[in-house]
Order: structure tokens, then sequence, then C-alpha cells
């Protein structure tokens, strides 16, 4: 008789671990299905490494042109950049890279009181399909970075969250090919 009220104690205990668990599980499922009806932030884009033509220039995730950010020292950019600068005065330095298809970028720093104000670069392409290549690169790139484009004018701005502006245009007139890439601001122009 002690053996039958013993497995039916057994049965009871087991039959009682199993509704608690069925019902922490129900409880579990509820607040999974609330917590995917309530959005939460945005996750932020997973970036890809940088290759092919924009590795070629340099660039990263982290700054706004090989390693250089609007606002750093202006030695930053003789830190950075490698060879002789082309050109240089009290308000702007250039340097020039050479690809090995005979194509060039052209980079100018302009300074304001010892602070990187401005950056131009002008892509000196062979031909429309460097041009169309590079362009189909660079805009993926900047529209991770900034979002959405605006255009305008036969070029795309985007809008940095700290106060950047970067406007990238076609500057292919006849035989010459180019792409011009300003990096300034909001609401600064340079010459």
């Amino acid at each position: 008789m002690n053996r039958i009220i013993l497995r039916i104690l057994i049965i009871g205990l087991l039959f009682a671990q199993q509704a608690c668990t069925e019902k922490k599980r129900t409880t579990d499922q509820t607040v999974d299905s609330l917590m995917v009806a309530v959005p939460g932030p945005a996750p932020k884009p997973a970036f890809q490494p940088i290759a092919g033509r924009l590795a070629g220039l340099a660039l990263t995730r982290d700054s706004h042109w090989r390693g250089i950010n609007l606002g750093d020292d202006f030695a930053v950019v003789r830190a950075n950049e490698k060879g002789e600068a082309f050109e240089h005065d009290a308000k702007h330095v250039g340097y020039t890279v050479e690809f090995a298809n005979l194509e060039t970028a052209d980079m100018l720093y302009y300074q304001t009181d010892g602070k990187i104000s401005a950056i131009e670069v002008d892509l000196f392409l062979n031909n429309r399909q460097s041009v169309s290549a590079y362009r189909n690169e660079l805009e993926p790139y900047f529209t991770t970075r900034y979002g959405s484009p605006k255009p305008g004018a036969g070029s795309l701005t985007w809008t940095g969250p700290t106060g950047e502006q970067v406007n990238l245009k076609d500057i292919s007139r006849g035989k010459d090919f180019g792409l011009k890439i300003k990096i300034t601001p909001i609401g600064r122009v340079t010459t």
C-alpha cells in the first residue's frame, strides 16, 4: 500500500513539475512576443572591410579622408600623408597619390587657426568606365557613413552627424575624366 501511495506522489510531482515548466515557457513566449512588437533602437549597419578602389585611396571607416578629420590639428596631415607636398602655403597643403594605371588623386587640405577646415579631392581618371567604377564604390561608402544623399546640380551631397557635408561631383569634360570630392563644414565653401 505504501508503494502505491509513493508511486502516486512521484507521478503527481512529475505532473506538477511539468505543469510549472509549461507555465514558464508560456510566460517567456509572451514576453518574447511583446519584445518583438515593441521596436528597439535600430542596429548599426555592419561595416564591410574597405577593398578595391577605396582601399587604393586609403579610406577608413573612422575618418573623413585617409585617417584625417575636419577639426584635427593641421600637423595630422603631414603625419598621415606620405611623400612630398606638391603645393603649400599658409592656408592649405596639397598631396598627390599615383595609381598603377596612370590615374591620380590630388588632395588639398585647408586650414583655419591650425585646424583642418576643409578637404578637396580631385580624382584624375582615364575613361568613363573608371569614373563609373569609382562613383559606384564611393556612393555606397558615403551613404553607409552619412545616410542618404541629396542630388543637385550634377552632384550628390551627404550631411554628416557632426556638421560635415560631403559633395561628390563628376567633373569629366571631353577627354578629361574625373571626380571631385569636397568635405566641408555645413555651409562653408572652399575655393
